[in-house]
Protein backbone atom coordinates (compact mmCIF):
# COMPACT_ATOMS: atom_id res chain seq x y z
CA UNK A 1 0.00 0.00 0.00
CA UNK A 2 1.37 3.44 -0.85
CA UNK A 3 2.02 6.00 1.84
CA UNK A 4 -1.10 8.07 2.45
CA UNK A 5 -0.49 11.41 4.08
CA UNK A 6 -3.56 13.56 3.65
CA UNK A 7 -6.03 13.08 6.53
CA UNK A 8 -9.76 12.59 6.16
CA UNK A 9 -11.41 15.71 7.53
CA UNK A 10 -15.01 14.74 8.16
CA UNK A 11 -18.29 15.13 6.31
CA UNK A 12 -17.30 18.07 4.09
CA UNK A 13 -14.36 16.18 2.66
CA UNK A 14 -16.37 12.96 2.62
CA UNK A 15 -19.02 14.39 0.35
CA UNK A 16 -16.45 15.90 -1.99
CA UNK A 17 -15.54 14.14 -5.21
CA UNK A 18 -11.88 15.08 -4.73
CA UNK A 19 -9.21 14.69 -2.13
CA UNK A 20 -10.11 11.38 -0.48
CA UNK A 21 -6.92 9.50 0.43
CA UNK A 22 -8.53 6.10 -0.22
CA UNK A 23 -9.42 7.23 -3.78
CA UNK A 24 -5.99 8.58 -4.54
CA UNK A 25 -5.26 6.16 -7.37
CA UNK A 26 -8.82 5.85 -8.70
CA UNK A 27 -10.36 8.17 -11.24
CA UNK A 28 -13.93 9.35 -10.67
CA UNK A 29 -16.34 7.52 -12.99
CA UNK A 30 -19.66 9.23 -13.61
CA UNK A 31 -21.10 6.03 -15.05
CA UNK A 32 -20.57 4.01 -11.87
CA UNK A 33 -21.22 5.40 -8.39
CA UNK A 34 -20.13 3.56 -5.26
CA UNK A 35 -21.35 5.24 -2.08
CA UNK A 36 -20.25 4.68 1.52
CA UNK A 37 -22.70 5.88 4.16
CA UNK A 38 -20.67 6.94 7.19
CA UNK A 39 -23.82 7.57 9.24
CA UNK A 40 -24.78 3.91 8.77
CA UNK A 41 -21.26 2.91 9.83
CA UNK A 42 -21.62 4.93 13.03
CA UNK A 43 -25.05 3.43 13.64
CA UNK A 44 -23.71 -0.13 13.36
CA UNK A 45 -20.86 0.62 15.75
CA UNK A 46 -23.25 2.07 18.32
CA UNK A 47 -25.47 -0.99 18.06
CA UNK A 48 -22.45 -3.20 18.75
CA UNK A 49 -21.31 -1.01 21.64
CA UNK A 50 -24.73 -1.19 23.27
CA UNK A 51 -24.90 -4.95 22.68
CA UNK A 52 -21.44 -5.68 24.11
CA UNK A 53 -21.61 -3.20 26.98
CA UNK A 54 -19.07 -0.66 28.11
CA UNK A 55 -16.77 -3.13 29.89
CA UNK A 56 -15.86 -5.02 26.72
CA UNK A 57 -13.38 -3.32 24.41
CA UNK A 58 -14.15 -3.32 20.68
CA UNK A 59 -11.38 -3.86 18.18
CA UNK A 60 -12.71 -2.60 14.85
CA UNK A 61 -11.34 -4.72 12.03
CA UNK A 62 -10.52 -2.38 9.14
CA UNK A 63 -8.11 -4.53 7.16
CA UNK A 64 -8.42 -4.86 3.37
CA UNK A 65 -9.13 -1.12 3.08
CA UNK A 66 -11.93 -1.55 5.64
CA UNK A 67 -13.48 -4.36 3.61
CA UNK A 68 -13.50 -2.03 0.60
CA UNK A 69 -15.08 0.90 2.45
CA UNK A 70 -11.88 2.96 2.80
CA UNK A 71 -9.27 2.53 5.54
CA UNK A 72 -8.81 6.17 6.55
CA UNK A 73 -12.40 7.44 6.29
CA UNK A 74 -13.67 4.46 8.29
CA UNK A 75 -10.97 4.82 10.94
CA UNK A 76 -11.55 8.53 11.35
CA UNK A 77 -15.26 7.93 11.86
CA UNK A 78 -14.93 5.00 14.27
CA UNK A 79 -12.20 6.56 16.44
CA UNK A 80 -14.42 9.37 17.80
CA UNK A 81 -17.39 6.97 17.85
CA UNK A 82 -15.62 5.02 20.59
CA UNK A 83 -13.57 2.21 19.04
CA UNK A 84 -10.91 0.98 21.46
CA UNK A 85 -8.54 -0.65 18.96
CA UNK A 86 -8.08 -1.01 15.25
CA UNK A 87 -7.11 -4.28 13.61
CA UNK A 88 -5.33 -4.36 10.24
CA UNK A 89 -3.57 -7.07 8.28
CA UNK A 90 -0.41 -5.37 7.10
CA UNK A 91 2.21 -3.08 8.56
CA UNK A 92 1.67 -0.59 5.74
CA UNK A 93 -1.98 -0.20 6.79
CA UNK A 94 -0.96 0.60 10.34
CA UNK A 95 1.63 3.10 9.18
CA UNK A 96 -0.99 4.82 6.98
CA UNK A 97 -3.29 5.19 9.98
CA UNK A 98 -0.53 6.70 12.11
CA UNK A 99 0.44 9.13 9.36
CA UNK A 100 -3.20 10.20 9.13
CA UNK A 101 -3.20 11.07 12.83
CA UNK A 102 -4.84 7.96 14.32
CA UNK A 103 -3.60 7.51 17.89
CA UNK A 104 -5.67 4.51 19.02
CA UNK A 105 -3.89 1.19 19.57
CA UNK A 106 -3.43 -0.61 16.25
CA UNK A 107 -2.92 -4.39 16.12
CA UNK A 108 -1.23 -6.02 13.13
CA UNK A 109 -3.32 -9.17 12.91
CA UNK A 110 -0.90 -11.00 10.60
CA UNK A 111 2.26 -10.02 12.41
CA UNK A 112 5.22 -8.52 10.53
CA UNK A 113 8.04 -9.65 8.31
CA UNK A 114 11.46 -9.16 9.91
CA UNK A 115 12.23 -6.33 7.50
CA UNK A 116 9.04 -4.52 8.64
CA UNK A 117 9.95 -4.62 12.33
CA UNK A 118 11.63 -1.19 12.31
CA UNK A 119 8.53 0.50 10.90
CA UNK A 120 6.20 -1.31 13.28
CA UNK A 121 8.26 -0.23 16.28
CA UNK A 122 8.70 3.33 15.03
CA UNK A 123 4.95 3.80 14.64
CA UNK A 124 4.02 2.13 17.96
CA UNK A 125 2.07 -0.68 16.34
CA UNK A 126 1.07 -3.71 18.39
CA UNK A 127 1.93 -7.02 16.77
CA UNK A 128 0.31 -10.45 16.68
CA UNK A 129 3.17 -12.79 17.51
CA UNK A 130 3.45 -16.48 16.65
CA UNK A 131 7.11 -17.22 15.84
CA UNK A 132 10.53 -16.65 17.36
CA UNK A 133 12.03 -15.02 14.26
CA UNK A 134 9.44 -12.26 14.46
CA UNK A 135 10.04 -11.85 18.19
CA UNK A 136 13.79 -11.49 17.69
CA UNK A 137 13.38 -8.90 14.92
CA UNK A 138 10.96 -6.82 16.97
CA UNK A 139 13.16 -6.97 20.07
CA UNK A 140 16.24 -5.91 18.10
CA UNK A 141 14.45 -2.90 16.67
CA UNK A 142 12.96 -2.00 20.04
CA UNK A 143 16.45 -1.99 21.57
CA UNK A 144 17.76 0.14 18.75
CA UNK A 145 14.91 2.65 19.13
CA UNK A 146 14.85 2.52 22.97
CA UNK A 147 11.22 1.37 22.99
CA UNK A 148 9.03 -1.50 24.12
CA UNK A 149 6.77 -3.37 21.75
CA UNK A 150 3.37 -4.72 22.76
CA UNK A 151 2.66 -8.18 21.39
CA UNK A 152 -0.45 -10.37 21.33
CA UNK A 153 0.58 -14.01 21.24
CA UNK A 154 -1.63 -16.03 18.91
CA UNK A 155 -2.77 -19.56 19.69
CA UNK A 156 -4.26 -21.88 17.08
CA UNK A 157 -7.12 -23.50 18.99
CA UNK A 158 -8.55 -25.18 15.91
CA UNK A 159 -8.61 -22.77 12.98
CA UNK A 160 -5.67 -24.52 11.31
CA UNK A 161 -4.22 -21.23 10.16
CA UNK A 162 -1.83 -18.86 11.99
CA UNK A 163 -0.74 -19.40 15.56
CA UNK A 164 1.09 -21.56 18.06
CA UNK A 165 -0.30 -24.97 18.86
CA UNK A 166 -1.50 -25.24 22.48
CA UNK A 167 1.46 -27.46 23.40
CA UNK A 168 3.86 -24.81 22.07
CA UNK A 169 2.42 -21.88 24.02
CA UNK A 170 4.18 -22.20 27.40
CA UNK A 171 7.66 -22.92 25.98
CA UNK A 172 7.23 -19.98 23.61
CA UNK A 173 6.22 -17.60 26.39
CA UNK A 174 9.18 -18.78 28.49
CA UNK A 175 11.50 -18.07 25.57
CA UNK A 176 10.24 -14.48 25.40
CA UNK A 177 12.14 -13.88 28.64
CA UNK A 178 15.18 -13.38 26.39
CA UNK A 179 13.47 -10.32 24.94
CA UNK A 180 12.67 -7.84 27.72
CA UNK A 181 11.81 -5.30 25.03
CA UNK A 182 8.60 -7.25 24.29
CA UNK A 183 5.56 -6.66 26.46
CA UNK A 184 2.82 -9.29 26.52
CA UNK A 185 -0.30 -7.23 25.84
CA UNK A 186 -2.67 -10.05 25.01
CA UNK A 187 -3.52 -13.59 24.00
CA UNK A 188 -5.48 -14.09 20.81
CA UNK A 189 -7.14 -16.91 18.91
CA UNK A 190 -9.75 -17.22 16.19
CA UNK A 191 -12.96 -19.21 15.77
CA UNK A 192 -13.34 -21.46 12.75
CA UNK A 193 -17.11 -22.02 12.75
CA UNK A 194 -18.82 -19.48 14.98
CA UNK A 195 -21.09 -18.46 12.09
CA UNK A 196 -22.65 -21.95 11.99
CA UNK A 197 -25.80 -23.01 13.84
CA UNK A 198 -23.92 -25.91 15.40
CA UNK A 199 -21.56 -24.19 17.82
CA UNK A 200 -20.15 -27.27 19.53
CA UNK A 201 -16.74 -26.74 17.90
CA UNK A 202 -16.84 -23.06 18.82
CA UNK A 203 -17.48 -23.90 22.47
CA UNK A 204 -14.64 -26.45 22.36
CA UNK A 205 -12.28 -23.79 21.00
CA UNK A 206 -13.42 -21.31 23.64
CA UNK A 207 -12.90 -23.84 26.44
CA UNK A 208 -9.39 -24.59 25.18
CA UNK A 209 -8.57 -20.88 24.92
CA UNK A 210 -9.86 -20.12 28.42
CA UNK A 211 -7.89 -23.05 29.83
CA UNK A 212 -4.71 -21.78 28.21
CA UNK A 213 -5.43 -18.21 29.32
CA UNK A 214 -5.92 -19.38 32.91
CA UNK A 215 -2.66 -21.32 32.74
CA UNK A 216 -0.72 -18.33 31.45
CA UNK A 217 -2.07 -16.04 34.15
CA UNK A 218 -1.46 -18.74 36.74
CA UNK A 219 2.21 -18.75 35.78
CA UNK A 220 2.45 -15.05 36.57
CA UNK A 221 2.03 -13.39 33.19
CA UNK A 222 -0.30 -10.43 33.10
CA UNK A 223 -2.53 -10.60 30.04
CA UNK A 224 -4.32 -7.26 29.68
CA UNK A 225 -6.27 -8.25 26.56
CA UNK A 226 -7.80 -11.63 25.74
CA UNK A 227 -9.76 -11.89 22.51
CA UNK A 228 -11.13 -14.67 20.37
CA UNK A 229 -14.60 -13.41 19.35
CA UNK A 230 -15.08 -12.47 15.71
CA UNK A 231 -18.32 -10.89 14.47
CA UNK A 232 -20.33 -14.12 14.62
CA UNK A 233 -19.22 -14.79 18.20
CA UNK A 234 -19.85 -11.15 19.14
CA UNK A 235 -23.47 -11.64 18.13
CA UNK A 236 -24.11 -15.22 19.23
CA UNK A 237 -21.54 -16.42 21.83
CA UNK A 238 -21.65 -13.93 24.69
CA UNK A 239 -19.31 -15.93 26.91
CA UNK A 240 -16.63 -15.49 24.25
CA UNK A 241 -16.59 -11.70 24.63
CA UNK A 242 -14.01 -11.90 27.44
CA UNK A 243 -12.56 -8.37 27.72
CA UNK A 244 -12.23 -7.56 24.01
CA UNK A 245 -14.00 -8.53 20.78
CA UNK A 246 -13.07 -8.11 17.13
CA UNK A 247 -15.92 -6.69 15.05
CA UNK A 248 -15.55 -6.86 11.30
CA UNK A 249 -18.38 -7.54 8.83
CA UNK A 250 -21.06 -6.34 11.27
CA UNK A 251 -19.59 -2.83 11.15
CA UNK A 252 -20.37 -2.74 7.46
CA UNK A 253 -23.98 -3.82 7.85
CA UNK A 254 -24.02 -7.54 7.05
CA UNK A 255 -24.52 -10.55 9.31
CA UNK A 256 -21.54 -12.95 9.33
CA UNK A 257 -23.78 -15.64 7.90
CA UNK A 258 -27.38 -15.95 6.73
CA UNK A 259 -27.47 -19.18 8.74
CA UNK A 260 -27.29 -17.06 11.89
CA UNK A 261 -29.17 -13.74 11.42
CA UNK A 262 -28.07 -10.76 13.47
CA UNK A 263 -29.97 -10.22 16.74
CA UNK A 264 -29.33 -6.47 16.45
CA UNK A 265 -30.38 -4.15 13.63
CA UNK A 266 -27.64 -3.28 11.15
CA UNK A 267 -27.63 -0.80 8.28
CA UNK A 268 -25.86 -1.53 4.98
CA UNK A 269 -23.01 0.92 4.48
CA UNK A 270 -22.10 0.40 0.82
CA UNK A 271 -24.23 0.89 -2.30
CA UNK A 272 -23.43 0.67 -6.00
CA UNK A 273 -25.39 2.33 -8.80
CA UNK A 274 -25.02 2.97 -12.51
CA UNK A 275 -27.09 4.40 -15.37
CA UNK A 276 -28.82 2.93 -18.39
CA UNK A 277 -26.41 3.50 -21.27
CA UNK A 278 -28.57 2.12 -24.08
CA UNK A 279 -31.94 0.44 -24.67
CA UNK A 280 -32.45 -2.14 -27.42
CA UNK A 281 -35.68 -3.75 -28.58
CA UNK A 282 -34.69 -7.28 -29.52
CA UNK A 283 -36.84 -9.88 -31.31
CA UNK A 284 -37.35 -13.46 -30.11
CA UNK A 285 -34.37 -15.75 -30.64
CA UNK A 286 -31.73 -13.06 -30.26
CA UNK A 287 -28.59 -13.98 -28.29
CA UNK A 288 -27.12 -11.62 -25.70
CA UNK A 289 -23.46 -11.11 -24.78
CA UNK A 290 -20.41 -13.37 -25.04
CA UNK A 291 -20.85 -17.08 -25.55
CA UNK A 292 -24.54 -16.73 -26.51
CA UNK A 293 -25.62 -18.10 -23.13
CA UNK A 294 -29.03 -16.40 -23.27
CA UNK A 295 -31.62 -16.11 -26.06
CA UNK A 296 -34.71 -13.93 -25.90
CA UNK A 297 -37.93 -15.96 -25.92
CA UNK A 298 -40.17 -13.00 -26.81
CA UNK A 299 -39.80 -9.39 -27.92
CA UNK A 300 -37.57 -7.94 -25.21
CA UNK A 301 -36.35 -4.53 -24.11
CA UNK A 302 -32.73 -4.90 -23.01
CA UNK A 303 -30.86 -2.20 -21.08
CA UNK A 304 -27.08 -2.03 -21.30
CA UNK A 305 -25.46 -0.92 -18.03
CA UNK A 306 -21.87 0.41 -18.05
CA UNK A 307 -20.64 -1.78 -15.21
CA UNK A 308 -18.90 -5.15 -15.17
CA UNK A 309 -16.30 -7.32 -13.54
CA UNK A 310 -13.69 -4.53 -13.72
CA UNK A 311 -15.98 -2.79 -11.18
CA UNK A 312 -16.02 -5.86 -8.95
CA UNK A 313 -19.40 -6.98 -10.32
CA UNK A 314 -18.67 -10.67 -10.65
CA UNK A 315 -19.01 -12.56 -13.92
CA UNK A 316 -20.74 -15.24 -11.84
CA UNK A 317 -23.78 -12.92 -11.74
CA UNK A 318 -24.36 -13.83 -15.39
CA UNK A 319 -27.93 -15.05 -15.98
CA UNK A 320 -28.41 -15.23 -12.20
CA UNK A 321 -28.51 -11.82 -10.60
CA UNK A 322 -30.69 -8.77 -11.04
CA UNK A 323 -30.60 -5.01 -10.55
CA UNK A 324 -33.25 -2.55 -9.41
CA UNK A 325 -34.77 -0.09 -11.87
CA UNK A 326 -37.76 2.06 -10.89
CA UNK A 327 -37.97 -0.03 -7.72
CA UNK A 328 -38.41 -3.29 -9.66
CA UNK A 329 -36.06 -6.19 -10.31
CA UNK A 330 -34.53 -6.47 -13.76
CA UNK A 331 -32.81 -9.83 -14.39
CA UNK A 332 -29.34 -10.06 -15.89
CA UNK A 333 -29.35 -11.53 -19.39
CA UNK A 334 -26.22 -13.12 -20.80
CA UNK A 335 -22.71 -12.88 -19.47
CA UNK A 336 -21.43 -9.97 -17.42
CA UNK A 337 -18.64 -8.31 -19.43
CA UNK A 338 -15.61 -6.33 -18.29
CA UNK A 339 -17.47 -3.01 -18.54
CA UNK A 340 -21.06 -3.90 -19.46
CA UNK A 341 -23.99 -5.85 -18.07
CA UNK A 342 -27.30 -6.36 -19.85
CA UNK A 343 -30.62 -6.56 -18.02
CA UNK A 344 -34.18 -7.23 -19.17
CA UNK A 345 -36.54 -4.29 -18.51
CA UNK A 346 -39.41 -5.54 -20.68
CA UNK A 347 -41.76 -5.73 -17.70
CA UNK A 348 -40.70 -2.40 -16.17
CA UNK A 349 -42.65 0.50 -17.68
CA UNK A 350 -41.06 3.83 -18.42
CA UNK A 351 -37.37 2.89 -18.41
CA UNK A 352 -35.31 5.33 -20.45
CA UNK A 353 -31.68 6.04 -21.22
CA UNK A 354 -29.93 7.65 -18.24
CA UNK A 355 -32.17 6.08 -15.59
CA UNK A 356 -30.46 4.99 -12.37
CA UNK A 357 -29.96 1.27 -11.83
CA UNK A 358 -29.13 -0.04 -8.37
CA UNK A 359 -26.80 -3.04 -8.23
CA UNK A 360 -26.30 -2.94 -4.46
CA UNK A 361 -28.56 -0.95 -2.19
CA UNK A 362 -32.12 0.31 -1.99
CA UNK A 363 -34.56 1.53 -4.65
CA UNK A 364 -38.13 2.18 -3.62
CA UNK A 365 -39.40 -0.59 -1.36
CA UNK A 366 -36.84 -3.15 -2.51
CA UNK A 367 -33.18 -3.64 -1.59
CA UNK A 368 -30.32 -5.76 -2.91
CA UNK A 369 -27.92 -6.71 -0.12
CA UNK A 370 -24.36 -7.94 -0.10
CA UNK A 371 -25.75 -11.34 0.81
CA UNK A 372 -28.08 -11.31 -2.22
CA UNK A 373 -25.15 -10.67 -4.53
CA UNK A 374 -23.02 -13.19 -2.69
CA UNK A 375 -25.62 -15.91 -3.25
CA UNK A 376 -25.64 -15.24 -7.01
CA UNK A 377 -21.83 -15.15 -7.15
CA UNK A 378 -21.42 -18.23 -4.92
CA UNK A 379 -19.37 -16.36 -2.34
CA UNK A 380 -19.85 -14.30 0.83
CA UNK A 381 -20.69 -10.65 1.40
CA UNK A 382 -17.11 -9.98 2.59
CA UNK A 383 -15.80 -10.66 -0.91
CA UNK A 384 -18.56 -8.63 -2.57
CA UNK A 385 -17.64 -5.52 -0.54
CA UNK A 386 -13.90 -5.98 -1.06
CA UNK A 387 -14.26 -6.47 -4.81
CA UNK A 388 -16.60 -3.54 -5.36
CA UNK A 389 -15.05 -1.14 -2.86
CA UNK A 390 -11.52 -1.71 -4.06
CA UNK A 391 -12.45 -1.43 -7.75
CA UNK A 392 -14.39 1.84 -7.79
CA UNK A 393 -14.00 5.46 -6.80
CA UNK A 394 -15.81 5.90 -3.49
CA UNK A 395 -18.19 8.72 -2.66
CA UNK A 396 -18.81 9.38 1.05
CA UNK A 397 -22.03 10.63 2.58
CA UNK A 398 -23.29 11.07 6.15
CA UNK A 399 -21.59 12.43 9.24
Amino acid sequence: MPTLRRPFNGPKAANSSLGMPSNRFRLPNRMVELTVDLAALQYNFRQLRQYCGQKVKILAVIKADAYGHGLLPVAQVLAPAGADYFGVAYCSEGVSLRQAGITLPILLLMGVLPEEAAEAVAHDLEVTLFCREMAAALAAQARQQSKKVKVHVKIDTGMGRLGLLPTELMPFLESLGEFPELELAGLISHFAASDCCDRSYTHQQLADFERLLKGVRGRGWAVPASHIANSAAVLHVHQAHLNMVRAGITLYGSPPSLETPSPIPLKPVMSLRTRVLQLQELPPGCSISYGRTYFTDKPSLIAALPVGYCNGYSRLMSNRGCVLLHGQRAPIRGRVCMNLTMVDVTEIPGVKKGDMATLLGEDGSDRLTGDDLAAWAETISYEIYCMMGNSNYRRYIGN
